[in-house]
C-alpha cells in the first residue's frame, strides 16, 4: 500500500471521527435546573447546570443577588441611564418572531416538575381562591408540558397565616436546541437595532439615499 493511500484513509477516519464526535455534541444535553423554596417573608432561587456527567457543575444564585453586587449595579446603572435610554419598540417585533421562539422553547425536554406549597389564610374565601387558582395552574402544567417526573401538591390552612412551597423545573436542552433559541432572539435583536436606527434618522431608508440626480432623458 502506498504512503499517499495511508495518508487519505487516516484522513478520512479522523473526518468522520470528528464528524460523530460533533453530531454527539450537538444532541448531548445540558441539565438546568431552577429550584426554589418560599417561607413566609423568605424567598431563594437557585439555579443549577450539570453538563458531561456532571464535570461542568455550576450553581448560581437568582435571588437574593449578593447585596455588594446589588449596589455595585445599581450605581453603575445610575451611569448607564445619564448616556443611554435604552427603549424596545413593541412594533418591531413581529408577532411570528415571538412564536417562533415559543415553539423553540416548548420542544426542549422537561425531565421533571416538582412543587409543593403550603399556605394558609384566615379568610376562607380568599384561601379557597388561591387554592383553585393553583390547582388550575397545575392543570395547564399538566397539559403543556409532558414531563417524565412530575409531582404537584397544595395544602390549604384556613386557621393559620403562612406561606411555605417547595419548586424544582429540571429541563435537558441539547446544543442544537440553544442555539436554536440563541439565533432567533439574534434575529428579533438585530430588527428592534435596525428599526430604532431608522426611527433615529427620521424614518429614511437606506434605498432613499441613493443619488437622484438627472443626467439626461431616459428613453
Amino acid at each position: 500500500m502506498r504512503y499517499n493511500e495511508i495518508f487519505l484513509i487516516t484522513i478520512l477516519i479522523l473526518i468522520i471521527f470528528t464528524s460523530m464526535l460533533i453530531f454527539k455534541f450537538i444532541k448531548s444535553s445540558i441539565n438546568i435546573i431552577i429550584i426554589g423554596e418560599v417561607n413566609n417573608n423568605n424567598i431563594n432561587i437557585n439555579l443549577n447546570i450539570k453538563y458531561m456527567f456532571n464535570l461542568i457543575n455550576i450553581k448560581i444564585p437568582i435571588y437574593p443577588l449578593n447585596k455588594v453586587k446589588v449596589k455595585k449595579d445599581k450605581n453603575k446603572s445610575k451611569k448607564n441611564i445619564k448616556h443611554q435610554n435604552i427603549k424596545i419598540d413593541k412594533k418591531s417585533i413581529e408577532v411570528n418572531d415571538i412564536k417562533n421562539i415559543i415553539n423553540l422553547i416548548f420542544k426542549v425536554k422537561v425531565e421533571e416538575i416538582y412543587s409543593y406549597i403550603s399556605f394558609g389564610n384566615e379568610n376562607v374565601i380568599f384561601t379557597s381562591f388561591i387554592y383553585v387558582f393553583i390547582n388550575t395552574i397545575y392543570g395547564n402544567v399538566i397539559n403543556i408540558f409532558s414531563p417524565n417526573k412530575i409531582y404537584l401538591n397544595i395544602t390549604p390552612d384556613f386557621t393559620k397565616n403562612y406561606i411555605k412551597g417547595n419548586v424544582k423545573i429540571h429541563i435537558k436542552p441539547t446544543i442544537k436546541d440553544i442555539i436554536n433559541i440563541s439565533i432567533a432572539m439574534i434575529k428579533i435583536y438585530k430588527k428592534v437595532k435596525v428599526n430604532k436606527r431608522i426611527k433615529k434618522d427620521g424614518g429614511k431608508i437606506e434605498i432613499n439615499r441613493v443619488n437622484t440626480k438627472s443626467y439626461g432623458k431616459n428613453i
